[in-house]
Order: C-alpha cells, then structure tokens, then sequence
C-alpha cells in the first residue's frame, strides 16, 4: 500500500516537475523565513531581559532618568529605518530606563539644522545612515558650546552604514537584527570612544557656493569614477549582497563615469601637536599663584611650547586620475600620528583592470601607498561639465576647499569589543 503510495506520488512529480519545483522553492523559502524569525525573537528576548536590568537599578533620588535625542530620518533604508527603530531599537531604550525624544527630519539638511540648535539633552542619538550622520555631525560641530562633549549614538538604519559597521558587526537578515541590537545596547551600557573628524570649508567665499559654513566629515572624500559606481550600487538590489560586484560589472565601460579627475594638492605633513598647529591659551596669573607648586615643567612639554619645523612646511602635487580619495583614520588607522590618508590612482583603467580594483576595493576599503597630511588643499581644475564629490555619501560640487582632521573631536558609543573609555 505504501509503496503504491510512493509509486504514485514520483509519477506525479515526473509529469508536473515544474509545479514541483515551484513548491519546494516556496517551501524553502517559507521554511528560511520562519527560522529567522525564530532567531530574532530569541534575540530580542534576550536583548529586552538584559535591558530590563539596566532599567531596575536604583538611582540617587535627585537624579532623574538619563534623557537621550534620537534624530531619526524615517526615509532612510527605503522607509524601512522607522519601522526597524520603533521594532528593535526603541522598546531597549526605554525597558533600560531611558527618556528618549524622537525627533524625526522632515527634509534634506533638516537633522543638521536640528543638532545645531538642540537643547536640553545628555546625549544625541542618530538613527539613519551615512548622510543623516554627516548631517547631525556637521550640526554638532559647529556649535560654539560644548555640546561636542556629548557622547553620540549610532544606530546604523540606513543604506549605508560606514562607521556603524565599524563599530558593530555587520550583515543581513539576522546578523542586521544583532547589530542593531548591539548598538541600541551599547548607548545603554554607556561604553564611548573617541573618534577623528575631518573640516571641509572653502578656500574662496563665494555667495553662491555650496559650502556656506564648514562640513565635517567621519569618513571620506571621494571623487572619480570608483565614487560614481558605488552611487549606483543601489540599482543592482536584486543580486543582494553582490550588488556591490555587480555595479562595477556593469558599469566598467560607461563614459559617463567621470576618468578625468585633474587638479593640485597642497598639504603639510602629520604632527603630533606643536607651536604652529596647537592654539596657546593666555595665562592668568592669581594673587595666591606664589603658594601653588610649580608647573613650568609641564607647561615647557606641552605641544603649544614644542617648535616642530617641518609642521609648517607645505608640500605641492599635480595629479591626474581617475580615482581620487581622502579618509580620516577612523577607517585607515595604521599610524601613531593622527593624519588624513590621501589616494591617488591609476589615469587610465581598461575593463578589466577597473572591476578587478573594484572588486578588491569592496573587500578592503584601505589606500594603499597613502599620502599622509595633518591638512589639504584643493584644487580642481575646470572640467567641460559640473563634476561631483562624495563627503560622508553626501554629494557637492567640485570646488576649491581645504580639509582639516580634528583628532578626537567626537565621542561614540561602542560595543564592549572595542576600545573604548569611560
């Protein structure tokens, strides 16, 4: 009977194959699906238990529960970043004790516009991608207070998440689900580490210009034809976690990537800190000054008081390129002294040279054979049409500007795994 059974239902496979086919793959991916959840449910049970003990520890009677800003872009991610925060990133924040206000942006610029002016908070939480924490940096850093001495949180809900994958494991599916996880528990916990910036300004007021104030940046500068492929990378969604690959497959031949990325650079090298780079604070002489012990020793050490001549010099390169790059150490960090890494590439790129340096570029971002310089000049030459330039993932004009690093100027929340201070 049983056999009869198996009989008929092989001939039934044979001659409806292509149903057959259909429903294993349907039942595959229902299977793939169900399992995943399972798994984030147990994350996020664990995830809320852990919380929760945060949330009922005791605190002093005139203190009151820490108030955090979250600056959420709800378009980021495809819309997706909302959804994903009020899921698995806001109910932490609160089972932990915390009082969040969520402030969402309304357009572009809006969450730059937001920090600059933000009161009343003890820490700033950023909740999109790359271009909403450009934003909210930039904001930051131009205030005149010291609200830069706000540790900032960072929940990667964007599509591009550059420094959120620094600072916390990285991938889809479940693995997102865990980062964000990681990073919601990581502003609960309280772990920071400081990280670099970069000052972007212009060399040459102009009324109409782009950069009206200074931008600052984590990240990046980038301009050239690799920039203008990973700008498409989006179109190539269906191939997933190879839609990276794929654009520069794609993409390798087309003219209208810009190869003629021509001007100069003036920089001056790295420094530690010294006379010309530290500004020296006046010093205020007190009446009872005769009674304290002497500090004239550590004030002989300190970096306003070291002469450093090669700190001053400046260095001149003309370039021609197809590839044209600058990063803090926040992504290229393999040197003591705190400088900008500069990338120069190859002019000429047939196909196959091209997608094989992409390709080994989306598995290593680093610059090899970098340029180190403490601040840069730039100059870019006239071009037959507007050329574009990628700060942080967010896209300007090409015009003259100097860039500056600023070590460790903002304070992260991180994961236990990293270095970080109390």
């Amino acid at each position: 009977m049983l056999l009869r059974k198996l009989n008929k239902l092989q001939k039934t496979i044979r001659y409806n194959w292509k149903k057959s086919v259909l429903g294993a793959v349907a039942l595959y991916y229902g299977a793939t699906v169900v399992k995943e959840k399972y798994e984030i449910n147990l994350l996020m049970r664990a995830a809320c238990e852990e919380a929760a003990r945060y949330g009922d520890r005791m605190i002093a009677i005139d203190d009151n529960p820490m108030l955090v800003t979250v600056v959420l872009n709800p378009v980021a991610n495809k819309r997706k970043a909302k959804q994903d925060f009020e899921k698995y990133c806001e109910p932490l924040l609160h089972l932990a004790g915390m009082q969040v206000d969520v402030i969402q942006t309304s357009s572009e610029g809006n969450a730059k516009e937001l920090v600059e002016t933000l009161k009343g908070t003890q820490a700033i939480v950023i909740a999109g991608g790359d271009g909403t924490l450009s934003e909210c940096i930039t904001g930051l850093l131009r205030r005149n207070d010291d609200a830069n001495r706000f540790p900032v949180g960072i929940l990667p809900l964007g599509r591009t998440n550059t420094i959120g994958n620094t600072l916390f494991s990285k991938g889809d599916g479940v693995f997102r689900v865990k980062q964000l996880i990681e990073a919601s528990m990581a502003i609960i916990k309280g772990n920071t580490m400081w990280k670099d910036a970069m000052k972007i300004e212009p060399i040459e007021e102009e009324e109409d210009a782009v950069f009206g104030k200074p931008i600052f940046a984590l990240c990046s500068l980038e301009w050239g034809a690799f920039r203008d492929v990973m700008s498409k990378k989006h179109k190539y969604w269906l191939y997933g976690s190879l839609r990276e690959y794929a654009s520069y497959v794609f993409n390798g031949y087309r003219q209208s990537l810009n190869w003629h990325c021509k001007g100069v650079i003036k920089y001056s090298p790295p420094c530690d800190g010294c006379s010309n780079c530290v500004m020296k604070r006046p010093q205020v002489k007190r009446k009872w000054a005769f009674f304290l012990p002497s500090t004239t020793l550590a004030e002989d050490n300190s970096p306003a008081n070291l002469v450093n001549n090669k700190c001053d010099s400046t260095k001149e390169v003309c370039f021609q390129t197809s590839d044209f790059r600058i990063m803090t150490p926040n992504l290229q960090n393999t040197q003591t002294t705190p400088a900008l890494s500069i990338g120069i590439g190859k002019y000429n790129y047939n196909y196959a040279e091209f997608v094989s340096e992409g390709w080994d570029r989306v598995r290593d971002k680093s610059i090899k054979n970098a340029i180190l310089a403490r601040s840069v000049m730039l100059f870019p030459k006239e071009h037959f049409g507007a050329t574009t330039i990628d700060i942080d993932r967010e896209e300007y004009e090409a015009k003259p500007i100097k860039i500056t690093l600023l070590p460790k100027v903002v304070r992260l929340f991180c994961s236990d795994s990293n270095n970080y201070e109390k």
